[in-house]
């Protein structure tokens, strides 16, 4: 019958690996929501061996190492065309600057009709010709989203705004999410901290930080902020921080001074929500951020959050009516908001509970898997992509 497909639509995903850091998460549960659907069969190319390697291939997922370290570009393009040939590729679905780049020019070497992107969040830096290799890989993306990929994914209302005036054409808005089940097997708490002047102050309030630890991230401010917080609120707090990088040396030895025997380091882990167990509160004060999916985590599992009021973070909390959503980003502005917080234990309870239930609602995996699945679905139709706002986006243009 016309316009039936005759075999499942394939949709390779071209992603770093890396690390295990947000997007490496969101891919992964969109991939394992994917086969467990079985509506779409997805494959994987990854630029490093790793978790994220290591959790597809236990997923049974074809996965194929295009290894940025010992591999040229030119190879690591060579590399993926042959994985797409060999997958036979419909689409191909690319997550981050040199992934969008290697992967388009890899979909055209092996003629697959048809590529998108996820944009999981804003530049962590604005790049300048100081930096000459990472300045034109920008350009070329950028020239890349604008004449080689079909549709741009955006995680957030503030991504979809940024990117639908750059690619009027081709924006949409599929929001991150987290598979709420396997969240809950981690374990679920309302947390009761202790308040200003308690009699018991042990154990201390734990505020906990998940984060790379990069400029954009903001330790620094999260360390003055817990010093703050016991040096002038005169609150019993430690501070708790999940996370590896390069500029986490530096940061121990700034805690040091600032903080000394307050915050314990706790370095990479791979299941956030088993670990914000212990939690009594989630403190984010990065400068910007996409769609984080530590947020969703921290969320979905009742630890009540103080935030930046920037990126997606506001999608995620309500606008502030599931969260503490901080304006004054300075260790003053975030101290006050945490002691506000912890010393109304009922008003604390209260909005974990109202954040749990919004996070169910608007940011569970299997509405938003659909959503991919209907973008895959309209992008390999052989007639004409009409790409119109999938329930959530706001924008109406079509390609």
């Amino acid at each position: 019958m016309p316009g039936i497909r005759e075999k499942q639509t394939v949709v390779t995903h071209i992603i770093s690996g890396d690390l295990w850091a947000g997007a490496e998460a969101q891919v992964y549960q969109l991939i394992s929501g994917l086969r467990a659907n079985r509506e779409v069969i997805p494959t994987a190319v990854v630029f490093n061996p790793g978790i994220l390697y290591d959790k597809l291939q236990g997923l049974g997922i074809e996965v194929t190492v295009a290894n940025e370290a010992t591999l040229s570009p030119w190879r690591q393009i060579l590399t993926i065309s042959d994985h797409l040939k060999k997958q036979n590729t419909d689409i191909v679905h690319t997550h981050g600057f040199k992934e969008n780049v290697l992967g388009t020019l890899a979909q055209h070497l092996a003629r697959v009709p048809r590529s998108l992107r996820t944009a999981h969040g804003n530049p962590e830096t604005t790049l300048s010709w100081k930096q000459p290799a990472k300045k034109l890989t920008q350009i070329l993306d950028d020239c890349i989203a604008r004449f080689g990929q079909d549709a741009i994914v955006a995680v957030s209302r503030q991504l979809e705004a940024s990117l639908s005036g750059k690619y009027p054409r081709k924006t949409v808005r599929i929001s991150n999410f987290i598979d709420l089940e396997s969240s809950a097997s981690a374990g679920s708490r309302i947390p009761s901290p202790k308040t200003p002047g308690s009699s018991d102050r042990t154990p201390a309030c734990r505020i906990a930080m998940i984060g790379r630890a990069v400029p954009v991230k903001r330790i620094d401010l999260f360390i003055d902020t817990i010093a703050l917080l016991r040096q002038t609120h005169e609150i019993d707090v430690i501070g708790v921080i999940y996370g590896d990088g390069p500029l986490l040396s530096s940061m121990k030895e700034y805690a040091a001074l600032k903080a000394p025997d307050a915050i314990e380091f706790k370095g990479f882990v791979s299941n956030v929500p088993q670990e914000l167990t212990g939690a009594d509160v989630l403190l984010m004060p990065s400068d910007h951020e996409g769609l984080p999916m530590s947020l969703l985590e921290a969320v979905s599992i009742g630890i009540p959050v103080v935030a930046h009021n920037t990126g997606g973070i506001p999608e995620v909390l309500d606008g502030g009516a599931c969260g503490i959503l901080v304006t004054d980003h300075s260790p003053t502005g975030y101290a006050s908001a945490i002691a506000g917080l912890i010393s109304d234990e009922e008003f604390l309870s209260a909005i974990s509970a109202k954040a749990r239930q919004y996070v169910e609602r608007e940011f569970s995996a299997n509405q938003n898997i659909r959503k991919y699945q209907e973008l895959y679905e309209r992008l390999s139709s052989r007639e004409k992509v009409q790409l119109t706002p999938i329930e959530n986006s706001t924008n109406s243009d079509s390609i």
